[in-house]
């Protein structure tokens, strides 16, 4: 189509007023108006949190496309992969609705080709596209386009360790006499033997400079810049003015005392000590020297600590001078801490100047270091054909600089460059943008005060930048700012305004917060004070925290208190049984990714469903995975006695104690130490030191475990790990066991989630289960790399979660907790700290001479120096890491919609008691905001300081007595279930019988051993009869023992393509049914899109006719399921309760149908089939019985009696549609 004309600048304002004097709902507002259709500049969009910075991105790509612009023209980079997922989603929605309302036959075409063009157009993250870039053009760099992405942190662990290793031989072994290699590693990890302290500063270095544009420039032109630009004189000057101007005016404050309240004391010791401090201070005048500043100021501190640091404080019994006493020592101790920390200051500062030169050559030899290491570990990664997303990145820049035709490709193909979470973006990515934009068709959408991503690199100090320059006249940009806030209610908005405006600027902060960041209320219903909405500030005083806390929990003071976790569960009560708030309506929120466990179980207690968002546990650590994994360590080395005790304990074999102690008791003979496997086989040969002890049935089951471990070790010798597991989860049915527990679909979830790790292992360049071990022990003990499974959840729950997870979500009622957490500030703890502006700062250890009359002293001692640009750093990354606390705060507050709840403990004596100072220019103190180490406390300093103030958050301390369980109460739970949540609690009654009955069974059976011999979870040979008519590989999953085979040993099939299955087309098709969506009349073309997506080899999706499938949409049954899309459910699972007919006894059969649609009095089952067939009854008669399970299980769910069935057959000549009733009708 013709392209359309953009508007220019006066059409866009007779537009913004057009909009304003319209009667549409809802308008929008002349800034997303102007963001929407500007052109011909880069733009920068500073969007408040709920502006609709979302719409407005939408909405511009719409316009641009309306006017010619396809698709494939527009680059846009999302911060994550489900980001761009919903923007496409919501392109697509957009289009097909201008599709459908447009006559223009010209658009019509070139909007059905946008359409078709949306899922290979460039919308993703950047990430995405360097990868997609690099795999085109890599060869230009002499790489492969296979390459791979080490996604693990445990392979690249061992590819760094192997790495590191040889780098550091060759550093050591090249070292000249004066060991400066071996000083430099010493300087890291001071005496012990361990390299751990050195390695990872070398690994924090490589994993900062991951996220610089050009590393090795990096390292050449800014790493030692700290330590080539230092001036020792300016810092000395600089710090004697300081103590200059402090001694002045503690000499005035002295003085006033004496000349007033003072008189009152007249006599007391202390001012003697005064008067010696004021004679001193009276030899200094403005052109005193440094030594005689710095004098002063020594003895001045040797005063201060006289008659054990109380030589200047007064000391009273009488009433009615207390007061004035309090008042002087007070303001007294303030003013000699800060001398005394000059004075430290000033100690530091001589030792720094007489090593000054030392630090250099080390970090010299450093910055060598990381250099070879960097260029050895990436020409490993290359060897493996594997890289980090940051190597990608970097050979993208590179290719994108060093040949410009791929440029210019890229620079003339993109209309825009568009980028959404801009404040996130690190300096790589910012390149990226740079090289594929022209200079000036760059649109950028961010928060700056929604930065929260520092810990990935990103930099805020890149939007800021932007920010403040297109302010400016003749800048090559356009600012335009979102203050406008569409999601929450005055009250959330006014409570942020109130903290952020005295709490927030550029020296504390980073940015200022003014009228321009200012939240201001843009729903109209939202805009209309709602007093039941105010923000609430609740701290817990009282003695639960006090009571469960542990030492060192108490002297922290910062973990979630039980008082906490109540006056949380009271409230919800409150608004559950007084209001009708649904529980998915409350979300809570922490700072840190913790485990919740003192939640969860609260919430247990009081009934209340709750959902966590994988915090609380990670799979590896779960009790079901862990018996695994002693299992492979027995499999690997039966020797080590912990495992193999821990695997004969599980309830795959079941050893009690007493028999382990029988067991243990065989010792050999003349051996006085043994490991348990050796006295395993004197027990089974009956030569161990106690053959009595061991009776029949015990030998009996001891055979048989030492027959299954043995089959396992055979097993592991010629099989992959991941086909090791699965046997193990047969042969001992493990897998049905933990299903049958309590949150057995959690527990099932895990052991499955190991398996793919261990097959993702095997799949990089280690192999072999001994080094499979050792990594998952690695894990462990780092405490990386750990993730939890997810799994279905119950629809209406209180949901928890971590603020970084919120970020960009809403939830009308949300409660921070634990706001008095301690801020952690790990990075500060290390000894080197790095500065993207100055390079690194160290910890220099120096070796002092010591001069000793006494013979067998040390000749010196090693005293750790900060040094000075390590001093300066610190200041920064700490400054940087307290606004980065500010905006997480932000983010967290602005998540809610209607009433948000801060939640924290504290005494109340205690903090009304504090110290909060004085406002400064309308905020508190910058000393005061440096000073603070936790949210709490930056609010309550808000409300002590303001409290003149109409702030719109009030705080309330809640007592012991507010939380006892009569005033806590009990929710008042609804007798049915709402028929909206019927379809989220399916089976919930069948499951719940189920799981008691197959709970108790271990405790039966211990109860009548000697009556029965039964195995803890029913074994499939037990209730083969019922399950014979319905064994197919697409119902329900049965697991029996069978003998295993020795392997047999072909010849290999090199070149030969790998066979395709029935089974593999099968599954092929049902993910191609399963994503086909419901919303259109799919077409040939649509249904090859689909195909793509599906996760298959080629030769699989050959076998799938695409005809067949369009023409089942054709059919009566898809034309329903189009029409009634919503009605549909597709790949469902469900589980039920059975019984043996033959046995009589109860057990569990769990499945998943292909699909139903759920109509108001009839349900449709309907159930893929790709089985070759001549005759469709052939069909109905070997399915049957699986169709009437599935009919079941859908009529025990819903309590509705009509159930059609149908088999949808894809693997005749043609496309048949056939239905039980037909079947039944005929017999």
């Amino acid at each position: 189509m013709k392209p359309i004309e953009f508007l220019s600048p006066s059409q866009i304002q007779d537009l913004q007023v057009q909009e304003a004097q319209s009667d549409k709902e809802p308008k929008r507002t002349p800034e997303q108006i102007e963001a929407i259709y500007s052109s011909g500049t880069n733009i920068l969009v500073s969007a408040s949190a709920g502006s609709g910075k979302t719409f407005v991105m939408v909405q511009r790509i719409l316009d641009q496309l309306h006017r010619g612009i396809s698709i494939q023209q527009l680059f846009i980079s999302t911060f994550t992969v489900k980001a761009a997922t919903e923007l496409k989603e919501r392109l697509e929605k957009e289009l097909e609705k201008s599709l459908k309302a447009t006559k223009d036959e010209e658009l019509k075409h070139h909007l059905a080709q946008q359409i078709a063009e949306l899922p290979t157009s460039d919308i993703g993250t950047m990430d995405a596209f360097t990868q997609r870039l690099v795999s085109k053009y890599g060869y230009l760099l002499g790489l492969s386009p296979t390459f791979r992405i080490l996604q693990s942190a445990s392979e690249q662990s061992l590819l760094k360790n192997d790495c590191f290793e040889q780098v550091f031989e060759q550093f050591y072994e090249e070292q000249g006499p004066e060991r400066l290699f071996s000083r430099l590693v010493k300087n890291f990890t001071g005496k012990g033997k361990s390299l751990a302290g050195f390695k990872d500063q070398v690994y924090a270095l490589v994993d900062f400079l991951q996220s610089t544009a050009d590393p090795l420039a990096w390292l050449e032109e800014s790493f030692l810049k700290g330590y080539q630009d230092l001036d020792y004189d300016e810092a000395l000057d600089q710090l004697a003015q300081e103590v200059k101007e402090q001694l002045f005016e503690l000499e005035s404050f002295l003085t006033f005392h004496l000349a007033n309240e003072g008189q009152a004391f007249s006599g007391a010791k202390y001012q003697e000590n005064v008067t010696a401090i004021q004679d001193l201070i009276a030899r200094l005048n403005e052109k005193s020297s440094q030594e005689a500043i710095f004098e002063v100021l020594e003895r001045v501190v040797l005063i201060s600590r006289a008659s054990g640091g109380r030589g200047l404080t007064i000391t009273t019994r009488k009433e009615d001078l207390k007061e004035l006493a309090t008042a002087f020592n007070d303001e007294r101790k303030e003013r000699i801490e800060a001398l005394r920390v000059a004075a430290s200051q000033h100690y530091q500062l001589t030792y720094q100047i007489r090593f000054k030169d030392e630090p250099l050559p080390l970090l010299v030899l450093f910055r060598d270091f990381v250099q070879a290491f960097s260029i050895a570990y990436l020409e490993r990664k290359k060897q493996e054909n594997a890289f980090e997303f940051g190597d990608i990145s970097h050979f993208a820049i590179q290719i994108l600089e060093e040949f410009p035709h791929i440029r210019s490709l890229y620079q003339e193909r993109y209309h825009e460059v568009m980028v959404d979470e801009y404040q996130d973006t690190n300096h790589t990515q910012e390149r990226m943008l740079e090289l594929l934009s022209n200079g000036h068709n760059r649109f950028m959408v961010g928060d700056i005060k929604q930065s929260i991503y520092r810990f990935r690199q990103a930099d805020p100090q890149i939007f800021n930048d932007k920010f403040k320059a297109y302010q400016k006249e003749g800048a090559d940009g356009k600012l335009i700012l979102l203050k406008e806030n569409f999601r929450s209610h005055v009250e959330v908005l006014e409570a942020t305004n109130h903290v952020f405006e005295r709490l927030m600027d550029e020296e504390v902060g980073e940015i200022l917060y003014d009228q321009s960041h200012r939240l201001i209320a843009g729903n109209p219903e939202k805009k209309e004070p709602t007093p039941s909405y105010e923000t609430e500030f609740l701290l817990y005083d009282g003695s639960q925290e006090v009571d469960e806390t542990g030492e060192d929990e108490e002297q922290e003071g910062d973990s979630l208190s039980s008082g906490e976790v109540l006056l949380v569960i009271k409230e919800i009560i409150r608004l559950h049984n007084e209001e009708g708030v649904p529980f998915k309506d409350m979300t809570l929120l922490t700072a840190s990714r913790t485990r919740n466990d003192k939640v969860l179980s609260a919430f247990e207690a009081y009934q209340i469903p709750i959902v966590a968002d994988g915090g609380e546990e990670n799979y590896l650590q779960s009790v079901e995975v862990m018996v695994l994994l002693d299992t492979l360590r027995t499999i690997n080395n039966p020797l080590q006695d912990y495992p193999l005790v821990a695997l004969m304990k599980s309830a795959m074999f079941e050893f009690d104690e007493d028999q382990l102690a029988r067991l243990a008791l065989q010792r050999g003979e003349g051996k006085k130490a043994e490991n348990l496997y050796e006295k395993l086989q004197h027990a089974l040969d009956q030569t161990g030191s106690a053959p009595q002890l061991i009776d029949g049935s015990l030998k009996e089951k001891l055979t048989r475990f030492m027959e299954t471990l043995d089959a396992w070790r055979d097993y592991a010798q010629t099989n992959s790990l991941y086909d090791l597991l699965w046997r193990i989860y047969q042969d001992r049915h493990y897998y049905d066991y933990v299903g049958a527990l309590p949150n057995g679909a959690q527990r099932q979830a895990n052991l499955y989630a190991l398996t793919l790790r261990a097959n993702d292992f095997e799949s990089s360049s280690f192999k072999g289960l001994p080094r499979f071990i050792s990594m998952i022990d690695k894990i462990l003990e780092n405490q990386h790399d750990l993730a939890n499974v997810a799994q279905a959840v119950p629809k209406d729950a209180v949901q928890l979660m971590t603020i970084h997870k919120s970020k960009g979500l809403e939830f009308p009622y949300v409660f921070i907790l634990n706001t008095d957490k301690k801020f952690v500030g790990k990075e500060l703890s290390t000894n080197a700290v790095i500065s993207r502006k100055n390079g690194v700062g160290i910890k220099y250890i120096a070796n002092l001479p010591v001069e000793s009359d006494q013979a067998g002293l040390p000749e010196s001692v090693r005293l750790v120096i900060e040094t000075l640009p390590y001093q300066r750093n610190v200041e920064e990354i700490r400054l940087a890491a307290l606004s980065e606390q500010m905006r997480l705060l932000y983010v967290a507050m602005t998540r809610a919609e209607r009433k948000l709840y801060l939640v924290g403990k504290g005494r109340q004596d205690k903090l009304e008691e504090r110290k909060w100072g004085a406002s400064v220019n309308g905020r508190l103190s910058p000393a005061l905001r440096k000073e603070i180490n936790c949210f709490q406390d930056w609010l309550y300093a808000i409300q002590a300081v303001f409290a003149q103030q109409h702030l719109a958050y009030q705080t309330h301390f809640v007592t012991d007595q507010d939380l006892t369980p009569e005033q806590i109460g009990h929710l008042e739970l609804k007798t049915s279930l709402p028929v909206d949540d019927l379809k989220d609690n399916r089976q919930s009654e069948e499951i719940r019988r189920a799981l008691d009955v197959l709970e108790s069974v271990d405790r039966l059976n211990t109860q009548y051993q000697a009556a029965i011999q039964l195995p803890s979870v029913r074994t499939p040979s037990q209730i083969k009869k019922f399950y014979e008519p319905i064994q197919d590989m697409e119902g329900v999953d049965l697991m029996e023992k069978a003998d295993v085979p020795l392997p047999s040993f072909d010849f290999p099939t090199f070149g030969k393509e790998e066979a395709v299955t029935g089974a593999a087309v099968g599954s092929a098709l049902h993910e191609l049914m399963q994503r086909i969506p419901l919303t259109m009349m799919p077409t040939m073309e649509s249904l090859a899109m689909v195909l793509k997506e599906v996760n298959a080899s080629p030769a699989v999706k050959e076998r799938i006719d695409l005809k067949k499938v369009l023409a089942f949409f054709q059919t009566d049954l898809g034309q329903l399921m189009l029409k009634e899309a919503d009605k549909v459910h597709r790949e469902a699972p469900f589980a039920m309760l059975k019984m043996d007919p033959t046995s009589g006894q109860d057990f569990v059969v769990r499945g998943i149908l292909d699909g139903y649609l759920l109509l108001e009095n009839r349900i449709l089952l309907f159930d893929y089939k790709t089985d070759r067939y001549r005759n469709p009854q052939d069909m109905l008669d070997r399915y049957q019985a699986q169709l009437e399970l599935y009919a079941e299980a859908l009529r025990r769910s819903y309590g509705v009696d009509c159930i059609e069935s149908y088999l949808i057959l894809l693997g005749g000549e043609q496309l048949q549609v056939v239905s039980l009733a037909d079947r039944k009708e005929q017999s």
